[in-house]
């Protein structure tokens, strides 16, 4: 304990922005300690839900149902939410700004494990899972009402096609989430085509549920779109996959990262990235597989001891290198660039927990990576599975082995506790956005050796406001500030893994990046 206190002055003492969030974390968490619970009533969204950018969050009310013992006062219940609402943001920025401690490793890790320790002790744990399986509730319900209309005759549908290129799974179900999401905000019953993937003559769907239990085809012809106008009369849309450079250059306000603004703030407490939290949804929705996957993958859970700690490890190697993926080229990593994070994770766990054998789930499409890690770590249990990893040779792509077998990686990943990747695979980005769907909060559970999170391939320019003031680039606190887009990425890499966020100050007509910490 004393060495942990020592580690934590000595942060204080390095990064003063340490001890104003500890401070602010210390007196809300008394507050928020003695207060009730979560409110248990979670406003439904209609099918037409309506949506806004992520920075107007802060415009909307939370919709709590806020009990506080012997009160009754209307401004003493709207206080306490915004003591709540705030001491979460503030733990949840807290964690943010440690992972830019980077010069100092161990510092780093001691203040990773005291923000877990806080959050597992300031008697919010339980009302957090409440709030979070509140809100998945809520936004599922949403799409199954969505899908499933009382007369599928008269519903408006839309129809979007698992086929886009040479688009590999993760990239189709990611095209997918945004025909679900743009489906939601427009009213519109999402119908999937029965076009073959272009890889083989597998139809995608087949292997998921069917998205409606009464409405999954369409009558008439198709008006073909490139973005969907919430307006648009027409009783059929079809989202034209050979406009995708258009697709991702329309303006309408239900693009990502925007979220339901009824919910937003609700969102905003529980999660620091509010955009994964929300795609999680919609894939989530998608992958629920069919009865034969959904076996063929409970009996893969049972070889594997989850009753402790698994870290997922995914390495993306042969046709993946080099290519582009949300605006960075892809690189391959050395192994020991994973392990070392996820040897990491293990001494944050062991900081608050006892010592714990070390275990890894490991996916790869490279063979010889499962040949290296068990030669460099014996003192590890390697899940892995073979035949799995062989499927995914380029050649062998189009059967239905290797189709199964991204299948398994993907869901396997999503069940560990931790997982390192790169998110230049749109895989990796799959596991992130399971991971909120199943946790609630889950940026802490993830780490990727390259650029950071993105709603890639559909970035789209999103606002920001300025938390400091910078001379140096007339900025002012408070400035509205908008990504500054190239090739699908707003993201400038400033070191080994450092990244900043490019953008366009409209006030000064100047464009600067920032790392994250100064801005949100």
């Amino acid at each position: 304990v004393s060495a942990a206190a020592a580690m934590a002055f000595a942060a204080i003492s390095r990064y003063p922005w340490v001890l104003l969030c500890v401070v602010i974390l210390l007196i809300s968490c008394s507050y928020w300690i003695s207060s009730s619970s979560y409110g248990q009533n979670i406003e439904e969204v209609p099918p037409d839900c309506r949506v806004k950018r992520l920075n107007n969050a802060k415009d909307s009310p939370a919709n709590h149902n806020t009990q506080v013992p012997g009160v009754d006062n209307v401004q003493a219940k709207e206080q306490l939410k915004n003591v709540k609402n705030f001491y979460e943001y503030s733990r949840l920025k807290l964690g943010e700004n440690i992972e830019s401690m980077k010069d100092d490793p161990e510092l780093q890790l001691v203040m990773k494990s005291f923000l877990e320790q806080l959050g597992a002790h300031d008697g919010g744990l339980k009302q957090r899972h409440q709030e979070a399986a509140g809100l998945t509730s809520a936004v599922q319900a949403a799409i199954t009402r969505l899908q499933n209309p009382a007369d599928c005759s008269q519903a408006k549908k839309l129809v979007c096609h698992l086929t886009w290129g040479g688009c590999g799974y993760g990239c189709l179900i990611h095209h997918t989430t945004y025909c679900l999401i743009t489906a939601l905000a427009t009213g519109r019953v999402l119908v999937l085509s029965d076009r073959k993937w272009p890889h083989s003559d597998l139809v995608i769907k087949t292997f998921l549920k069917p998205l409606s239990s009464s409405c999954l085809n369409y009558t008439g012809p198709t008006k073909l779109v490139w973005e969907v106008d919430p307006s648009d009369p027409s009783p059929v849309l079809e989202i034209s996959i050979s406009d995708y450079q258009k697709l991702i250059r329309n303006k309408q306000a239900y693009n990502p990262p925007a979220v339901h603004d009824a919910l937003a703030a609700r969102i905003f407490s529980l999660a620091a990235e509010p955009n994964a939290w929300w795609a999680g949804q919609f894939v989530g929705y998608l992958l629920r597989y069919n009865d034969t996957v959904s076996k063929r993958l409970r009996k893969e859970e049972e070889k594997i001891n989850f009753s402790s700690p698994v870290v997922g490890v995914h390495v993306r190697r042969t046709d993946k290198i080099g290519t582009s993926g949300g605006g960075t080229t892809s690189m391959a990593f050395k192994v020991e660039e994973y392990m070392e994070e996820v040897e990491k994770w293990f001494r944050v766990y062991e900081m608050s927990h006892n010592k714990t054998k070390r275990q890894i789930y490991l996916a790869t499409d490279d063979t010889k990576v499962l040949e290296e890690c068990h030669s460099k770590y014996p003192e590890y249990t390697i899940f892995e599975n073979l035949k799995v990893a062989q499927s995914a040779a380029k050649s062998l792509r189009s059967s239905d082995e290797s189709l199964l077998g991204v299948i398994h990686d993907i869901h396997m990943l999503s069940l560990t506790n931790f997982v390192v990747c790169t998110h230049s695979s749109n895989i990796c980005g799959l596991v992130y956005e399971l991971l909120h769907f199943k946790h609630g909060q889950a940026s802490s559970m993830l780490y990727s050796l390259d650029r950071p999170y993105s709603t890639y391939p559909y970035i789209y320019p999103t606002d920001f406001q300025a938390l400091v003031d910078e001379p140096s680039t007339n900025l002012i606190r408070g400035d509205r500030l908008v990504t500054s887009n190239v090739e699908r990425n707003y993201f400038v890499q400033e070191g080994n893994n450092s990244y900043l966020i490019r953008t366009y100050n409209p006030r000064t007509g100047e464009k600067h990046s920032y790392p994250k910490y100064k801005i949100k």
